[in-house]
């Protein structure tokens, strides 16, 4: 590992990198590879080019084992934490670069992690590495280091391309475009133009309480994703098992949340009820809310204590489940906290924020 200070402004902000595509660069076969230390130099030589007077103090810290982005798992969450945790006082804000296939789940954790956070975390990565000459890594680098420091946001953000995302609310859509993550229940916090557009009426409010972390996630659950041509006697053998193998069942069921009347689906879900198993539902679909009693072919999954998740993203509904369990909470106590908004996760922007916008014109 390894820590870089650049530029001397009155703002202080740092670089967590962690890895992903951004850092990369082409062996000899044109194999990309991680390359310890290339990104730390490239982004002194970028702020070295910058005369902007409203950049940060950028300090990176580089991480001894740079990791693709599907290699992200919750020991490295906390390790994110961690450092936060360490150097909340010593920085006004704080970026962390990663790779994009596990960004979305590392910022949902994070959103949560992260209690009474008042100041702006953004995530963020590339597509294309910094090496080569059609990348996207400068571009989402400097708008980074520019807003993380300027804008007052409370939030674990997620940027890409030109959208400031509320963290919890993106999920990665597109393997190949440049603006590959989508939030699809839920505006952008901030958009750049010519200007940076900020929808000041979606931000959470600043906190009141002391910052603190919370590193005991507990991800003993399963995801499953319900097809036609489903082996639902594997999901019964899992709900016979009940608690012993995981806390909490997560379904992606069709539109809304709907599910077909198979009797063995209908057992599976009174077994785990019976045996202390959370059954929570998600839509497969990308965009709209799950409702438990839309549709009369849905409304028996409510009668067997099954959760709807509401709008949430499943990689939110992931992180908010383990973060609810780690707390030790009861299944009854985590179900009740399903659908309440603990960091504006879940609820239409609509419903709960004020419309309203600023535009910040000096950055």
């Amino acid at each position: 590992s390894g820590v870089a200070k650049f530029t001397d402004k009155e703002s202080k902000l740092l670089i967590l990198y962690m890895g992903g595509s951004m850092g990369m660069r082409p062996d000899e076969k044109g194999v990309l590879h991680q390359v310890p230390g290339y990104l730390t130099e490239q982004v002194e030589k970028m702020l070295l080019e910058q005369q902007d007077h409203f950049l940060p103090t950028v300090t990176v810290k580089e991480s001894s084992s740079l990791l693709h982005g599907c290699d992200m798992n919750p020991s490295h969450w906390m390790l994110i934490a961690a450092d936060l945790e360490k150097n909340y006082d010593l920085y006004d804000g704080f970026v962390i670069i990663t790779g994009t296939d596990t960004m979305a789940y590392t910022a949902a954790a994070l959103s949560f992690m992260l209690e009474n956070l008042a100041k702006t975390v953004i995530l963020t990565g590339s597509q294309v590495p910094y090496c080569k000459t059609f990348s996207d890594a400068r571009r989402n680098l400097l708008a980074t280091i520019s807003l993380a420091c300027a804008l007052d946001i409370a939030e674990v953000c997620l940027f890409f391309d030109d959208k400031l995302f509320r963290g919890n609310r993106t999920r990665k859509a597109d393997a190949g475009a440049f603006d590959a993550f989508s939030s699809p229940n839920f505006p952008p916090l901030a958009t750049l133009g010519l200007s940076v557009h900020v929808n000041s009426s979606l931000l959470l409010p600043q906190p009141r309480g002391r910052f603190r972390v919370f590193l005991k996630m507990d991800c003993k659950m399963v995801v499953v994703k319900y097809v036609p041509i489903f082996d639902v006697d594997a999901l019964l053998r899992l709900a016979i098992k009940g608690t012993e193998t995981c806390k909490a069942l997560v379904l992606e069921l069709y539109g809304t949340g709907n599910a077909p009347k198979d009797p063995r689906l209908l057992e599976t879900l009174l077994r785990a009820k019976e045996s202390g198993l959370m059954v929570v539902i998600t839509s497969q679909c990308a965009r709209g809310p799950v409702m438990a009693r839309a549709y009369a072919v849905s409304e028996h999954l409510s009668e067997l204590g099954v959760i709807p998740s509401m709008d949430m993203t499943t990689e939110a509904t992931c992180a908010k489940i383990a973060y609810l369990f780690g707390k030790g909470l009861s299944r009854e106590q985590v179900a009740a906290q399903m659908n309440t908004n603990l960091r504006g996760e879940c609820g239409a922007a609509e419903q709960a924020f004020v419309p309203g916008a600023r535009t910040v014109s000096r950055l």
